[in-house]
């Protein structure tokens, strides 16, 4: 969180591929910053690519909205998480979405 007590997330958008796009995150994913993994995701997803890999070695905080938002995502495209950190791989078993990740 910021002096503001405002969490932040960067996220990054690569497109590897022609069939796949790399969605990197840092920082906090919570009820306030998941839109802007949304959008991020929903515009990966535009693209068409074969598989969206998400890059949440840098995520301090995955909240059950970050999870549901990829969940939702996977519904829709194939998602591949990895590399993830410590925190990130115990919320997405926590939400039963381990499949997920690589």
């Amino acid at each position: 969180m910021t002096d503001s007590g405002r969490a932040e997330v960067d996220i990054r958008t690569a497109v590897l591929d022609d069939e796949v796009v790399r969605v990197h995150v840092a920082g906090e994913v919570d009820l306030l910053t998941v839109p802007s993994l949304a959008e991020a995701l929903a515009a990966a997803g535009r693209l068409r690519p074969r598989r969206i890999e998400v890059d949440l070695s840098a995520v301090d905080f995955l909240s059950v909205s970050g999870a549901a938002e990829l969940a939702l995502t996977a519904a829709r495209i194939p998602v591949q998480v990895g590399p993830a950190s410590h925190a990130s791989r115990v919320a997405l078993a926590a939400a039963g979405l381990d499949h997920l990740l690589a």
